[in-house]
């Protein structure tokens, strides 16, 4: 019987939150500890040690919960946990860097699966070819990269996983020179639901591997990956600039975006901050511009944002591994300050754009403003990223499960709160409302959001489009047919 996905998303999530509430503690040593290496870890997650012998997880805000967590040294390792847990029918999930947020991971409850002894680099310039282990983050490439001449698609937050960033898509401020993270993906090494270990590229097992290309985490723990690198744009350096404005310019700001929905130089990034300053009680933008190429030319590409008068500005141009140093958005809420602490309440809204309608963003600003006005507990911002479309879209749709290849813009609504349950409720509304009317007029049909910047509600059209939702769920009942790879943004069994 075919269940339809949106019906099949919801009673499966059910059914995850009665096991756990229902679930006793296994002793997981007795279970694991025969037959994994001598370097690998259990440890339970009542251990004085846990948070530190365990990769901290980056967001507390609908959390998985854990018996204890397993630490593979080895691949084997993992072969030997995954066939473990589905003989003791014990629920598990990977982690990498632990920067997953999306609401779908609340339905865990079983172990973590940590992957912080799969920290290899190999980078091979000669032939830009570059493979990592599965929990490799960005900042440990910097270096190794920069010194080879080398780029990769990277997110705008240095301390995020490659692999599970790329496995979505990796939208970010390079995105506009190199395009999508995911189109450097050469092949995968991953244990899959029965604990075998397989690879997949283009040309062993390929259809597998259009799947891990948009929608991986669905598929199996990926224990290392094969990217190809790029030569560096502009000799490896960027130029960085704030503006900022006060909150009063922000339909000015707002239509000098607009202005560049059709027209934008491959080498221009515009990233739109929107936050409050609780000490004026105002809010306030921030423009963080970022562009490859010379910086005297960059001004020629910008006067709209000139023209509406800033009240300061600040511009470095460095190399560019060192834009999260420089690009600090005015210190408002900054994505560059808050990605790398750990144990934060962290909430979060996106979708997808090709249209900006400067009236529907000048409601949502001065909603998200008085809202801030009226809780002062509230620090929250409303961000637009305005990423170069042409280099993304020149990998034809079909190649990959990457669902948009025609955004122009991703929009986010995030907070960072304490454990104020009524204020994140509130919050929540809010977010909510904004994102409906932003998507009202994003010119897309439906609501479209990136995979990894979802908030978890949306379902399985959203995330992965029906145009690929087909595909993949025949590929997640020949993969993973009882579904163990199905707490962060599962794929359905089936369709509609």
């Amino acid at each position: 019987m075919r269940v339809r996905a949106s019906s099949l998303y919801l009673l499966t999530t059910c059914l995850r939150l009665v096991a756990a509430q229902s679930s006793t503690s296994p002793n997981l040593t007795a279970l694991y500890g025969p037959g994994l290496s001598s370097g690998a870890e259990i440890v339970y997650s009542m251990d004085p040690d846990y948070s530190a012998d365990i990769t901290p997880r980056w967001n507390l805000y609908d959390a998985p919960t854990y018996y204890g967590a397993i630490k593979p040294a080895t691949e084997a390792d993992v072969q030997h946990v995954v066939k473990v847990s589905v003989q003791s029918n014990i629920s598990f999930l990977a982690t990498g860097r632990g920067h997953g947020s999306t609401s779908t991971l609340a339905a865990l409850h079983g172990i973590d699966i940590d992957l912080g002894n799969f920290r290899t680099i190999d980078l091979d310039a000669e032939n830009n070819k570059l493979t990592v282990g599965g929990s490799v983050n960005f900042s440990q490439l910097f270096e190794p990269l920069n010194n080879a001449g080398k780029m990769l698609p990277f997110g705008n937050s240095r301390c995020v996983g490659l692999l599970g960033a790329s496995m979505g898509g990796t939208v970010g401020y390079l995105q506009g020179v190199l395009g999508l993270g995911v189109d450097y993906l050469d092949s995968v090494r991953l244990v899959t639901a029965t604990g075998d270990l397989v690879e997949a590229s283009k040309t062993n097992n390929s259809e597998l591997f259009w799947g891990i290309q948009g929608a991986g985490h669905n598929f199996g723990i990926v224990t290392s990956a094969t990217f190809h690198l790029h030569d560096n744009v502009n000799g490896g350096m960027l130029t960085s600039m704030d503006l900022l404005y006060p909150g009063s310019a922000n339909t000015t700001i707002y239509e000098a975006l607009k202005s560049y929905d059709d027209d934008i130089p491959d080498e221009l990034t515009l990233n739109v901050a929107s936050a409050y300053n609780a000490t004026s009680g105002q809010g306030v933008i921030v423009v963080n511009v970022v562009w490859f190429g010379p910086e005297d030319e960059l001004t020629q590409h910008i006067q709209p944002f000139l023209a509406a008068g800033p009240e300061s500005n600040d511009t470095k141009t460095v190399q560019w591994t060192d834009w999260w140093t420089v690009a600090n958005f005015g210190g408002y809420n900054s994505p560059t300050a808050s990605d790398c602490v750990d144990g934060q309440y962290f909430n979060s809204y996106a979708l997808d754009i090709k249209n900006t309608d400067p009236a529907v963003l000048t409601a949502v600003f001065n909603d998200i403003v008085e809202f801030s006005q009226a809780n002062p507990g509230f620090s929250g911002s409303f961000g637009i990223d305005r990423y170069p479309e042409a280099v993304t879209m020149s990998v034809p749709s079909g190649e990959t499960a990457y669902a948009y290849r025609d955004t122009k813009s991703q929009v986010t609504f995030q907070s960072y709160y304490g454990s104020n349950s009524t204020l994140n409720n509130a919050a929540d509304t809010l977010f909510k409302t904004a994102r409906s009317a932003v998507q009202a007029t994003s010119g897309f049909d439906q609501l479209a959001v990136y995979v990894n910047f979802a908030h978890g509600d949306e379902g399985p059209a959203i995330w992965y489009s029906p145009e690929k939702l087909d595909n993949l769920t025949r590929l997640k009942r020949k993969w993973d047919p009882t579904e163990l790879f199905s707490f962060y943004q599962p794929v359905p069994l089936y369709y509609p």
